[in-house]
């Protein structure tokens, strides 16, 4: 556990749980999903989601003093997550592994969609 005390900082208490991850940014914020083998009928979740705010730094334009754009970039805090999860996932992944990920990412994205899609049409029937 020592190992990961950026994880733990998080409250991931068993780090040797996680299969893999993914990180999106939208709007300036870093959206980190890990996602867990559990065994089955555990109670636990499968995945968890946390969200991070960019950091903003001040870029001065060459030769014009007066300009200056606001760039967003990762936090140091996000870095050192993804560098120890990169430590837990490094000897999971090869390549059947990624086309069964895929395949299950696949699958529940569709059972996502068709639940939304039922309960949008429920609120439909009920008007």
């Amino acid at each position: 556990m020592a190992d990961y005390p950026t994880l733990q900082e998080m409250g991931i208490h068993n780090p040797q749980q996680i299969d893999r991850y993914s990180l999106q940014t939208v709007n300036n914020v870093d959206i980190l999903r890990i996602v867990y083998l559990r065994k089955k009928g555990s109670l636990l979740p499968v995945s968890k989601r946390f969200r991070f705010g960019r950091a903003e730094k001040l870029i001065l334009a060459e030769g014009d003093h007066r300009a200056a754009q606001i760039h967003h970039e990762i936090s140091p805090f996000v870095r050192k997550v993804l560098s120890e999860l990169d430590q837990i996932v490094a000897g999971k992944r090869n390549r059947r592994n990624q086309l069964e990920i895929i395949k299950e990412e696949m699958q529940r994205l569709q059972e996502d969609t068709s639940s939304r899609l039922a309960y949008m049409q429920t609120l439909i029937d009920d008007l």
